[in-house]
């Protein structure tokens, strides 16, 4: 059965509970990055969230999504927030017009003599399927914020392997409150790099 979408999620995109891979990706990589992960193994219980529109004219997303703290209560530094989820893809499949792709992984490919071949990049796009974290929007220009109150960081976890098997290991992307917290019905803000806004930049004077 389908996980169903909270309020506020749109028609258009598909909501997911787990990440979904790209075919490219070796049965290893969809094990490491798209495996459910047991709910006993979550950082701490999700606290509640909240899908708003932007009404203010002065954020820069006004008339956009954002995402909210419904907690009721201010969210300490280090709290796990939510899991970034969606397409689970390789570098070469990568859409360069996407406001919703990140790099979840990075992998230096070495020689025999230790010299660096290459770099792989193992990303996970939210454009067409995702989940809550997909609208947390870049704090730059927010009314009120001077600084990011959330951060992306990856997280881990192990299952052991039954009688002796080596563990089997999990790795997401997720948003966590920063280390100034985040206060009560606040918006969940992080920093996109300023990357981000110098190729936003570079697009609109093309």
């Amino acid at each position: 059965m389908a996980p169903t979408p909270p309020p506020g999620f749109p028609a258009g995109v598909q909501y997911l509970s787990t990440p979904t891979p790209s075919r490219l990706l070796s049965p290893a990589d969809k094990q490491l990055y798209c495996t459910a992960c047991p709910p006993h193994l979550l950082p701490n219980p999700p606290p509640k969230v909240q899908i708003r529109k932007i009404t203010d004219p002065r954020h820069p997303a006004n008339g956009q999504a954002g995402l909210f703290n419904a907690s009721g209560k201010a969210l300490a530094r280090g709290t796990w927030i939510r899991d970034y989820v969606g397409w689970v893809h390789t570098e070469p499949e990568a859409d360069p017009t996407s406001d919703y792709d990140l790099s979840l992984d990075r992998r230096v490919v070495r020689d025999e003599h230790g010299e660096v071949v290459r770099v792989d990049i193992v990303g996970i796009d939210a454009t067409k399927m995702g989940a809550e974290a997909r609208f947390v929007n870049d704090y730059r220009g927010v009314p009120g914020y001077v600084r990011p109150n959330a951060v992306f960081e990856l997280r881990e976890w192990e299952i052991p392997g039954p009688n002796g098997a080596a563990p089997k290991k999990g790795i997401r992307m997720a948003v966590w409150a920063g280390p100034h917290g985040i206060e009560k019905g606040a918006e969940i803000c992080v920093s996109y790099g300023r990357g981000f806004w110098q190729k936003r930049s570079e697009e609109a004077a093309s």
